[in-house]
């Protein structure tokens, strides 16, 4: 589908509805040549799945809140995309044939953004320069290619009305139990078990021993991304979700049809992030857009009410309070991040093979 939706400039009517007064931010000599530049190139152009980072509505929220923060009145064209890695595919096929990027930025998890980080594909941005207010020396990875923007807690998502029991699972090894068996979906690539391979966790041989037993008990195979089948109630329970997070957003808070229960002994912090393309044709106006992103406006307004998900190095972090209660618990994360994954170089060729232990069902 190569339909683009032009994020119309008269959203004024929704600023009117209780919108917040814009934010101060700090205008540093960097952030100015910025804001120029924008201003300058006079569109802003993103691409990513409908789900991602709010689809249309992320981009159409993000168009008034750069004007709000930053004084730059740009309109934002959004289209769909597919899953990230296919993405990202495509853009480094437009980057290696020397044309402009069909995206200013890129969204993504290091599983994906790595391949290509020396590859030239993103750009180099300084981004404690840039918002020294917002941005801290964590957030900036991938030799500052990458600006993390919000971590996910993969976990089984399950609908309350039909799937009682799930309140229940809190190891691994939950799952294996007779009473259970039939009852759950997991994902065909095996999502979130990923990081149970490295061998500060439980290691290969571990992890495939568990795998057998877990594809035995599961009852079919759906994609992350599957949480409207499990709030219809067509699906009782996914084990588990890649991010965890679709019971925060608008669509399900408090609608007692989709819940989360993350399991204590694969708990995991998944931190997803921002870059600008390379070829971009608006580089400064994607910038922006990465820090509207990461300002409080756009972890609430954007990846809190359409993603379910924020960063939880903030104080006002929804996801770093549920951190907190885990840790609260004693439950120690797994934390993905881009040199966690550049550091066990392997695991997503060993997760494939897994994955084959649960194919066909």
């Amino acid at each position: 589908m190569n339909k683009t939706w032009l994020i119309a400039a008269a959203a004024t009517a929704f600023l009117a509805v209780g919108a917040a007064e814009a934010q101060t931010v700090p205008m540093t000599p960097e952030l100015a040549k910025i804001i120029e530049g924008a201003k300058k190139e006079g569109k802003l152009v993103l691409r990513h799945a409908p789900t991602t980072i709010g689809g249309p509505d992320g981009a159409r929220i993000a168009q008034i809140g750069i004007k709000e923060q930053f004084g730059v009145d740009i309109p934002v064209e959004w289209s769909p995309a597919g899953a990230f890695g296919p993405l990202a595919a495509q853009l480094y096929q437009e980057y290696q044939a020397g044309t402009t990027a069909s995206a200013d930025v890129y969204y993504a998890t290091p599983a994906q953004i790595l391949p290509y980080l020396s590859k030239g594909l993103f750009k180099e941005v300084d981004w404690a320069k840039i918002e020294p207010s917002r941005v801290t020396a964590e957030m900036v990875e991938g030799d500052k290619h990458a600006l993390r923007i919000a971590d996910a807690l993969p976990a089984i998502i399950y609908n309350p009305k039909n799937a009682k029991w799930v309140a229940d699972i809190h190891t691994t090894e939950d799952l294996l139990k007779p009473q259970y068996k039939g009852k759950f979906v997991t994902t065909p690539f095996l999502g979130g078990f990923d990081a149970l391979l490295a061998p500060e966790v439980w290691g290969v041989e571990k992890t495939r021993t568990f795998i057998t037993k877990f594809a035995d008990q599961i009852g079919g195979l759906l994609f992350c991304g599957g949480h409207d089948r499990i709030a219809s109630g067509e699906f009782d329970a996914l084990v588990v979700d890649c991010s965890g997070t679709w019971a925060n957003t608008l669509k399900y808070r408090d609608k007692g049809v989709l819940a989360a229960q993350i399991i204590d002994d694969m708990a995991q912090r998944r931190y997803a992030y921002l870059t600008v393309l390379s070829n971009a044709a608006h580089p400064n106006a994607g910038i922006l857009f990465t820090l509207y992103m990461i300002s409080h406006d756009g972890q609430e307004k954007v990846m809190w009410d359409y993603y379910g998900q924020d960063l939880d190095s903030y104080p006002d972090s929804h996801i770093g309070k549920q951190v907190a209660e885990l840790k609260a618990r004693g439950v120690k994360t797994i934390d993905v991040t881009m040199d966690w994954w550049r550091s066990h170089e392997g695991i997503e060729k060993q997760n494939a093979e897994l994955a084959k232990l649960v194919a066909g069902h």
